[in-house]
């Protein structure tokens, strides 16, 4: 066993990736993105023709039945791009580390690797997680129409008007941009200063308290999104790249019958990953032997994806303004 060379291998390094830490991504939990293995570097997606159904008239008994015909759906394709991230553990590394025998230099070697493994995976979920928040802000495609306008709603008034502005602004304009499209629910996400004035409202924390007191009870996450006039309200907490507007929120459908959000990964640009049938997916790792003359000098991990992330229906994600 070459110890230096098996504790690289493709197999080790998968393990790792598996137990790495995951950084949270909020918008990768929420369910609202479809994600697409892909077969080719492509994203096709298919648009079919709005059919809202129509009433039919009243025809003379035993007179021929009026005719309905199927549009013929369009098709847009969308193409991948490509990131990369690697570093490299050295074999000095290992050096005045370890205890005598080569179980100290399995043992580090597997911390090194490890810790490496963990951290591109951090930077390519951080970029997975920047490149949905950029569709969530920016969902208007020339393909699928523009995004919707931003809504105005009132924190800072009383319980009936807000609950008006909230039903009219973002739950009606919802649904008249899905067309008839079944959901089971409407999500808000929030930008720190957005939902600070938010849960301020009078009304908005006496649900809020009520709400929190009883998940703390239970023992559950008080941070945990709540519910108020129909709508589940959340903070998005982000970071200085990857934020909601600053005072701003964002209302998305969820629980659709048809996707809404799709994120297509493609095979990676390998001999190993190509191929009749293959199928792409959101992490590629890979390790290649740095050495010379005298012998081996480290490893040379790499981390590489092939997303796309596209927005199907733009005009029912809608942007939300306080006054």
């Amino acid at each position: 066993m070459d110890i230096y060379r098996d504790y690289f291998t493709r197999e080790n390094l998968v393990r790792s990736l598996a137990q790495a830490p995951y950084t949270p991504g909020r918008l990768g939990q929420l369910g609202i993105f479809d994600v697409v293995p892909l077969t080719s570097t492509t994203l096709a997606i298919e648009e079919a023709a709005k059919d809202s159904g129509k009433v039919l008239t009243a025809i003379a008994r035993g007179a021929p039945r009026q005719q309905t015909g199927l549009d013929k759906r369009k098709v847009h394709t969308f193409t991948t791009s490509t990131f990369g991230d690697e570093g490299v553990v050295y074999a000095d590394e290992v050096l005045n580390a370890r205890g005598a025998g080569t179980s100290g230099v399995a043992e580090v070697l597997t911390n090194r690797r490890d810790r490496l493994v963990a951290r591109l995976r951090r930077n390519m979920d951080y970029t997975h997680e920047s490149l949905r928040m950029a569709c969530l802000l920016s969902p208007g495609s020339t393909e699928f129409g523009s995004a919707a306008a931003a809504q105005t709603i009132a924190v800072q008034t009383d319980e009936t008007k807000m609950r008006k502005e909230i039903f009219t602004k973002i739950i009606k304009v919802i649904e008249a941009a899905l067309d008839g499209i079944i959901f089971s629910g409407v999500h808000v996400l929030c930008s720190d200063g957005f939902w600070e004035d938010f849960i301020e409202n009078k009304y908005v924390k006496e649900h809020y308290l009520g709400w929190a007191a009883a998940q703390e009870r239970l023992g559950a996450d008080t941070r945990a999104p709540f519910r108020f006039a129909d709508v589940t309200w959340e903070r998005y907490r982000g970071t200085s790249s990857v934020k909601i507007t600053d005072s701003q929120a964002v209302a998305v459908p969820v629980g659709l019958s048809e996707p809404m959000f799709f994120m297509g990964f493609a095979p990676n640009d390998t001999l190993e990953s190509v191929g009749q049938g293959a199928l792409g997916e959101p992490y590629y790792l890979g390790s290649k032997v740095l050495e010379d003359s005298q012998g081996v000098k480290g490893w040379e991990i790499s981390i590489q994806s092939h997303p796309v992330v596209v927005c199907g229906r733009p005009g029912a994600v809608i942007p939300i303004k306080k006054s």
